[in-house]
């Protein structure tokens, strides 16, 4: 079944959910939810979809921009047409979330630890016994650019201490982060 399948099929269900609702909050809920379905269809946005989906249990968490410097996020948050409230972008590899009041456009980006989550989970996995290793950000950069395909996460060393990269595929971009050494209740 493809994604336009898939989506209908929710609408379906959410339709015939709807129907035996006991209230009209948990109404209000299930057409919200459909809403949701049909604006991602409408918008042309089913095919990110798709991929976030397809994704999401291995992929860091989504993110829609990456920048190098806090000047070039601001500079797009403010030339924005329509800043993507609650969308997370990362800049120097850090996770920060958008914030929009579009009544008073007010623009605001916040560093947001979404991340830390998430390597605490992908480390559970047991990250390899044996890995990469390199000298400097620079090196591992041009390895991973090197790669015949993407890697979806990469466990190595720099400098001696233990790093991460973690593709976005959406951004083709790989965000580069310290892990947490070792310790008590922590894997190796």
């Amino acid at each position: 079944m493809n994604i336009h399948e898939r989506i209908l099929e929710v609408q379906g269900l959410l339709g015939r959910t709807l129907r035996s609702a006991q209230s009209d909050e948990e109404r209000e809920l299930f057409r919200v939810a459909t809403a949701a379905l049909m604006f991602i269809s409408e918008t042309g946005t089913v095919h990110s979809f798709e991929d976030y989906l397809q994704f999401r249990r291995e992929a860091p968490p989504y993110a829609v921009a990456s920048f190098e410097t806090r000047e070039e996020a601001d500079a797009w948050l403010r030339q924005h047409p329509e800043p993507p409230h609650g969308a997370f972008v990362l800049i120097a590899d850090e996770y920060h979330i958008v914030m929009h009041v579009r009544e008073m456009d007010h623009r605001q980006l916040f560093p947001h630890p979404i991340l830390e989550g998430y390597l605490e989970q992908i480390q559970q996995a047991a990250p390899p016994s044996t890995m990469p290793a390199f000298e400097t950000r620079e090196e591992v950069e041009a390895w991973l650019k090197g790669q015949p395909a993407p890697l979806q996460r990469v466990f190595m060393m720099i400098a001696g201490r233990r790093h991460v990269a973690l593709h976005h595929r959406n951004l083709n971009h790989y965000s580069i982060h310290l892990l947490p050494e070792p310790g008590p209740g922590r894997p190796e």
